[in-house]
């Protein structure tokens, strides 16, 4: 482009080369000629005449010098200015692509989503009625042999969900769904498993989870009977039930760190779903085992509460919970439905609740109305006994309306829970007073009963709220009557109608209270999006490539 003596025409005008090349024409001669403004003729050099050229060359040169000098400075000048409006169009244009992306990433992921939830609505329907067509070609049919091959398959299907062997997305055979690819042809395979069902192959079997439980059995009878040896005069050093206790505990933790391993070769992502948390207990149990020599060396025996509360026997009683609880933590991740079938089905998940919950109370056993409920008779000063008892009351009632309403979190819990749990918990109270009181773990039995009838009758669900808020009043409501009543005739202990009654209700409301903890009222949708900006999402979305989809 041609241009004008002292007219700045691009970023070129900067270099040092351009700048001087007025100068150079001057000395050289040469004037340089540009085309009117609007034309594209390029810039050319034409030499003067030879009269012009002869001109006093003094005045000419001082002339072109001062012109020269004027126009680098003008185009020093606009040159700087130039920069600084090229720096923010290029900042502008930065930020309108950077937002033009954000866009399209939320377009993207949008399509993306909505074609995985047709794919699954297509697989879902598909299932349905792949499900449905055996069913009406054996009736159609009436062939003798197709209806016992189905109840074979019925028969095998029933032990494997029973034995918790069944995965769907593997041995379900209407599972195998057709799909299209990209040109519209059909496909056959298989849906893929969701994110959580990803280690299906890791995970323990209901034996398994059983077998888990009764060998977590064997280390709680070793602590309670080690408690009951205590509180028959057996104190100081190793006795043989620390080896009942110490054996479950072995028992128990070689038997988690076997599952799925191959010999020679132990890893820990074979270790089952629900079973890792245990290795952590399986190393505070460690610590807590060698801390707890060093202390007995270091301050000597403890007697009474303080073998209860010792730092070290806590962290030992953390420890056995993790190992105990782990068929109920591989239960409540696995792919099971809420419905339960029967308390056989249940039995791990029921056995290790318990315990959970035996091993808690053995910690609250001092303040428990189950195993001290005959100190407020015998205190002259009633009141504070009262008082007394109704602390205890309210912490058993905690550990009684607690596991009801987590189980009802997962599942609808079978006929036989919660009477098989309360019960099993009361009697092993129980021992620690000699059996004495052993006719107050009826009413724990009547509790549970209630509780079970309750869950049976209103079906507690996410849905039905008020439902689980319901059984944490009705349960406590029947078990604490009882309790009392069972104690006024058996054991001669009467309490004045307004102390038992209140104590009853106080029992109620806190598993209220529990209840409105574990199951809130639901969040308002728009109570985390209230600010935020509402998605545009298109008419008619762009088809996404098929291997795109649940990226």
């Amino acid at each position: 482009m041609a241009a004008q003596e002292g007219q700045a025409v691009g970023r070129h005008e900067r270099r040092q080369h351009q700048a001087s090349r007025s100068d150079r024409a001057a000395s050289a001669g040469i004037t340089l000629v540009g085309p009117a403004r609007g034309t594209q003729v390029g810039r050319t050099m034409q030499p003067a005449k030879a009269g012009a050229t002869r001109a006093p060359q003094a005045s000419g040169t001082r002339t072109a010098q001062g012109g020269a000098t004027r126009a680098r400075q003008g185009r020093a000048t606009r040159a700087r200015h130039a920069a600084r409006g090229g720096l923010g169009m290029w900042a502008g244009r930065v930020a309108r692509a950077v937002e033009q992306a954000q866009v399209w990433w939320a377009e993207g992921a949008e399509r993306v989503a909505a074609r995985a939830r047709e794919r699954w609505n297509e697989q879902a329907s598909a299932q349905r009625t792949t499900a449905r067509q055996p069913t009406a070609t054996a009736g159609r049919s009436g062939t003798d042999g197709r209806a016992a091959s189905g109840r074979f398959r019925a028969d095998d299907d029933l032990a494997a969900h029973r034995f918790g062997t069944y995965n769907p997305f593997t041995d379900d055979p209407s599972t195998v769904q057709r799909f299209r690819d990209n040109n519209g042809a059909e496909l056959t395979g298989r849906p893929t498993a969701p994110r959580h069902l990803a280690a299906e192959g890791r995970r323990a079997s209901w034996w398994e989870d059983l077998v888990t439980g009764w060998c977590s059995l064997l280390l709680v009878l070793g602590l309670y009977l080690d408690g009951w040896s205590h509180g028959n005069g057996v104190d100081g050093g190793l006795t043989p039930w620390h080896g009942v206790l110490f054996l479950g505990f072995s028992v128990t933790a070689a038997w988690i760190l076997t599952r799925n391993q191959r010999r020679g070769a132990w890893s820990l992502r074979a270790v089952p779903a629900g079973y890792r948390l245990a290795l952590v207990g399986v190393g505070l149990a460690m610590v807590a085992v060698a801390g707890d020599t060093v202390w007995h060396t270091l301050v000597g025996g403890t007697h009474g509460l303080g073998r209860l509360i010792s730092p070290f026997h806590l962290v030992l009683f953390t420890g056995a919970c993790l190992l105990v609880s782990s068929a109920l933590r591989a239960a409540w991740s696995g792919p099971s439905p809420a419905r339960v079938p029967g308390l056989r089905v249940f039995w791990p998940v029921v056995l290790s609740t318990t315990l959970v919950v035996a091993m808690t109370a053995f910690f609250f056993q001092h303040v428990s109305p189950v195993a001290a409920a005959l100190v407020p008779g015998g205190v002259p000063s009633g009141e504070t006994a009262q008082v007394y008892e109704l602390l205890g009351l309210l912490a058993h009632n905690l550990l009684f309306v607690a596991p009801v309403l987590l189980l009802l979190l997962r599942w609808q819990t079978p006929l036989g829970t919660f009477t098989v749990m309360a019960g099993s918990v009361a009697l092993l109270l129980a021992t620690q007073t000699g059996l004495g009181l052993i006719g107050l773990a009826g009413a724990a039995v009547l509790g549970g009963a209630a509780a079970d009838v309750a869950v049976t009758l209103l079906r507690p669900s996410p849905q039905r709220r008020w439902a689980a808020r319901a059984v944490a009043v009705i349960a406590p409501a029947v078990y604490w009557t009882s309790h009392f009543a069972l104690l006024g005739a058996g054991y001669g202990v009467r309490w004045e109608p307004e102390i038992w009654l209140g104590s009853v209700v106080w029992a109620c409301l806190s598993g209220l209270t529990l209840a409105l903890l574990m199951w809130p009222p639901a969040v308002p949708l728009t109570a985390w999006n209230r600010g935020r900006a509402a998605t545009r999402r298109s008419a008619t979305p762009t088809p996404m490539p098929a291997r795109m989809v649940g990226r």
